[in-house]
């Protein structure tokens, strides 16, 4: 008895020094959202935006999701949020690719999984798969990380789907789509891709295809002509943010 009421004291007392501890890192590093600059409440939802903010960014209609189905050839496709320039998610998205805040594409990986969840749950038994868009080998270890990659993390936390990263690679290093035409940005994508002949994984059910943001599809659009062209397959997409 003696025993286990000492080690409940030092549990107690472990527990005691890292509340001390949260409580000293916070006062003197304290979280701040870097779209408001306002610094977070202790229940907040994660460590980088508001929940107030979160709630106020601009969502995509449900009716503008048959049209980019169509200009994709996807079986299905969702996306979250609205991308416009300089717009919250914009930033979002700029901190979680370029200043290597891969929590934040879990964190919105789990948004887009919820939503999916909730509203498309007799859709998504139709897939059993998310194929993160791959970034040319050069550009991963030059990042360190492919961004799609934390979101399909993300989704899979919530939907249970399995992630399939090793099935295509990108093998050519295609240069950025900023400021391209649309006719340019496909032309610039064309066979990127390839199934990885060594992953040696039989593709047997549907794949969502997941990317941060989806501009003029002209990438994702890419992934999906080579997958439809090697599996028979539905073949689904799903984004963070649409271009707008």
């Amino acid at each position: 008895m003696q025993h286990l009421k000492n080690s409940s004291t030092r549990n107690y007392s472990i527990s005691f020094l890292k509340k001390i501890a949260g409580s000293i890192l916070d006062f003197a590093y304290p979280k701040i959202c870097i779209i408001s600059d306002c610094r977070l409440d202790s229940g907040n939802s994660n460590d980088f935006v508001s929940d107030a903010v979160l709630a106020k960014l601009e969502t995509i209609k449900e009716e503008e999701f048959s049209f980019i189905r169509t200009k994709i050839n996807s079986d299905f496709f969702y996306s979250r949020y609205a991308f416009r320039h300089d717009n919250e998610i914009q930033t979002l998205v700029h901190y979680l690719k370029y200043k290597k805040f891969t929590k934040i594409g879990h964190f919105l990986g789990k948004i887009a999984g919820e939503q999916l969840a909730d509203k498309y749950s007799d859709k998504l038994k139709e897939y059993k798969y998310l194929l993160p868009v791959p970034l040319f080998g050069g550009k991963l270890r030059e990042r360190g990380y492919n961004q799609s990659l934390y979101i399909c993390n993300g989704i899979a936390e919530i939907t249970g789907h399995e992630i399939i990263n090793e099935t295509m690679i990108r093998v050519k290093n295609t240069k950025s789509q900023t400021g391209l035409s649309y006719q340019e940005r496909i032309t610039n994508v064309q066979d990127a891709f390839e199934l990885n002949s060594k992953s040696g994984r039989t593709i047997d059910g549907g794949i969502l295809v997941v990317d941060d943001v989806l501009t003029t599809g002209s990438t994702v659009k890419e992934v999906i002509r080579l997958l439809k062209q090697s599996t028979s397959v539905n073949v689904g997409a799903v984004t963070v943010g649409l271009a707008k």
